[in-house]
């Protein structure tokens, strides 16, 4: 059994110890840490609480620690964690830069740790599905992409009691979405991209600001990417909150995170996987779990072999620099290109 450290007890927080503590076979819940709830969280769970993230850190039985904080910390406290030789998931987004990604891989590879980054997208079975079909070349070279997240207003933070996400210098409302975006059309593509030219806009509400945004981004082999997050769109809607549109040389698929895979060759679309629903504001629900249990699952076995996470501090970092170049290129008006 790998013993599991959760720091921070919003809704991630509890989201993570059930994980560890119901639905992965080879981990335990050892102790949580951090937040206003974690008293709470401690005895619904039976497990130790620690009264500061050191004193989780120095707990010999916590081998992983997930850091469920806002981005604004997470640069000191996966460097602490890997000094103190756990290894570390961390949460969408992997930091608020590419140069504190990069000290927080240099650390992980400094004291032998494995790091993860939390992309519990890449686990789930109709992304996987439709990157099962990529693969395969059923569609063949992809050479177009469109992610969007079309959203009738932003989720009700008191119900997660995670107000925090409201507050841009913790988290901008691009990179609490793109942080998914980013990394699944980077994923999908199978390529890195090259250039970034972004624009972000406020319609309606202001809370928080610049909840709109249209980001296309070019890939070192050709391909184009088009991502698409608003909050701001009247009802009825337009469907779940991330959606992808595959173009290939061959066909396309339809993709959605949250339902039905489909896909176009000849004379139109068949669905061919249907995603089991789920309440993604449920944060013990069994079918929405499943992905983040297989993501611990993987890390606990990269640790074991001594091999990198699927989805690693390296594509953390990636998918931050997509961020980041989007960022910067909204404030500038300019394109940006990407390392």
């Amino acid at each position: 059994m790998t013993g599991v450290g959760v720091l921070g007890s919003g809704f991630m927080g509890r989201t993570w110890s059930e994980v560890a503590a119901n639905h992965v076979a080879q981990a335990n819940l050892v102790g949580v840490a951090g937040g206003r709830r974690a008293p709470a969280l401690a005895a619904d769970y039976g497990c130790p609480l620690h009264d500061s993230y050191e004193s989780l850190l120095a707990d010999p039985a916590v081998e992983v620690v997930v850091l469920t904080t806002p981005p604004a910390g997470h640069e000191l406290q996966a460097v602490a964690a890997a000094r103190a030789g756990k290894h570390i998931l961390i949460e969408k987004p992997m930091a608020q830069n590419a140069a504190e990604c990069t000290r927080m891989n240099d650390a992980a590879e400094a004291a032998g740790v494995q790091l993860a980054v939390v992309s519990q997208h890449r686990f789930r079975d109709a992304p996987v599905f439709a990157k099962r079909l990529l693969d395969d070349g059923v569609i063949g070279r992809v050479t177009m992409v469109r992610a969007i997240g079309p959203e009738m207003g932003f989720w009700d933070t008191s119900k997660t009691q995670d107000q925090w996400k409201l507050d841009p210098a913790q988290q901008t409302t691009y990179a609490s979405w793109g942080a998914h975006a980013c990394d699944l059309v980077r994923w999908f593509i199978g390529d890195e991209p090259d250039l970034a030219f972004a624009l972000f806009e406020q319609y309606g509400a202001t809370d928080p600001p610049l909840r709109s945004a249209m980001a296309t981004y070019h890939f070192k082999g050709g391909a184009m990417a088009q991502l698409w997050m608003s909050y701001d769109i009247p009802a009825p809607g337009l469907g779940s909150g991330l959606q992808f549109q595959l173009v290939g040389t061959e066909g396309m698929i339809d993709c959605d995170a949250y339902g039905a895979v489909r896909l176009g060759k000849g004379e139109g679309f068949s669905v061919v996987f249907e995603q089991a629903a789920f309440d993604p504001l449920d944060p013990v629900s069994g079918p929405r779990l499943a992905a983040y249990a297989a993501e611990l699952t993987d890390l606990i076995g990269a640790a074991r072999d001594g091999r990198p996470p699927l989805v690693s501090g390296a594509e953390g970092l990636a998918t931050t620099a997509m961020l980041e170049a989007a960022e910067l290129s909204a404030r500038t008006r300019q394109a940006v290109p990407l390392p």
